[in-house]
């Protein structure tokens, strides 16, 4: 029996402003940059002084981009300060829709051990293509190889679009970002943060099961009390799965989308159980445990979930007429910082 934690990063922890707080979720303050010494040439928006930005980065045909709720796009790999990074950007927001969201990732840090901690402090930038301005959120927060740092709400999606702003002139945007530092810390430490115990349940009944694509993880987000959650269920299995698992198991989790207060820490302490119901005997398949969730790792659950024996079995009751039931029970037991 062994507990998984999904590293994907898939949903970044969002921080604000300068402060040395670690994970704190928000929005951050908007700064209307000074005017870049900027050209346009043939329809193509060049900035002049490049070299005051670590990456610069352009994407081209914007409506073309897929913009499901998991639909991400990600820069190639860029180096600054000595480490690697890459920008990441949800078209259509990656928790609420109708935002950009855009992420820095620690990609990789070769002369530190896996599990090292930085403190980087960094500023993301959306060009004005008309008039060579920026508008632009700084952050300041503790990370690991692989964990996303930015925001949610770079800027809404209907601002963005909007043509009299600039930000999308023939379907082509810039994106930009600078790290001002990256330090590394020696010690990890954490500040545990009691509060009522509060119990959520939430049901996601899955109809049609037999017609949605088995290959590809599907998911359910739901807000309980003050926080935002999901459950992800992969059919096949898990893809970052070992051959012994993938395609022999369905994978199902719980992950941690942050707080509803952009304020608040993202970072809890919870205890939760996963459970698939048995629809004629009562006999469900649960999981039941106690984890730490932050937003750059936000999934906790089992690969092995459950098999595909025992999940296709007509006479376990875990689909009926076509439908799949999941239940999540959440209750948050600390804030973690």
């Amino acid at each position: 029996m062994w507990l998984s934690r999904l590293i994907s990063g898939r949903k970044g922890a969002e921080y604000t402003k300068t402060t040395t707080a670690l994970h704190n979720k928000g929005t951050g303050d908007l700064i209307k940059g000074d005017r870049t010494d900027s050209k346009t040439s043939g329809g193509d928006f060049t900035v002049k002084d490049s070299s005051a930005y670590d990456f610069l980065w352009t994407i081209k045909s914007f409506s073309k981009l897929p913009t499901g709720n998991e639909s991400k796009q990600t820069s190639g790999r860029f180096e600054a300060k000595g480490y690697s990074w890459k920008l990441t950007l949800y078209p259509n927001g990656n928790i609420v829709n109708g935002q950009i969201s855009l992420y820095l990732m620690l990609s990789r840090a070769a002369s530190h051990p896996t599990e090292a901690v930085f403190k980087v402090s960094y500023e993301l930038f959306l060009f004005n293509q008309k008039t060579g301005s920026t508008l632009s959120q700084k952050g300041e927060n503790l990370v690991q190889v692989q964990d996303e740092m930015g925001f949610r709400n770079l800027i809404d999606l209907k601002s963005f679009k909007e043509s009299s702003n600039g930000y999308l002139p023939n379907e082509s945007c810039m994106f930009g970002v600078k790290i001002f530092q990256v330090i590394p810390i020696q010690t990890n430490t954490e500040c545990l943060q009691p509060v009522e115990k509060i119990s959520h349940e939430h049901t996601w009944r899955i109809e049609n099961f037999s017609k949605i694509d088995k290959k590809k993880s599907h998911e359910r987000k739901f807000t309980a009390g003050d926080y935002l959650w999901s459950i992800v269920i992969h059919p096949e299995g898990d893809h970052k799965s070992d051959i012994k698992v993938k395609e022999k198991n369905v994978s199902l989790y719980l992950y941690y989308n942050g707080s509803i207060y952009d304020g608040s820490s993202t970072k809890v302490s919870a205890e939760f159980s996963l459970t698939i119901i048995d629809q004629i005997g009562g006999n469900h398949k649960k999981k039941t445990y106690t984890e730490v969730f932050k937003c750059a790792h936000p999934g906790w659950g089992r690969k092995d979930f459950i098999s595909h024996k025992d999940f296709n079995d007509p006479t376990l009751g875990f689909i009926v007429n076509d439908t799949c039931i999941i239940e999540a029970k959440v209750a948050v037991l600390a804030l973690v910082k």
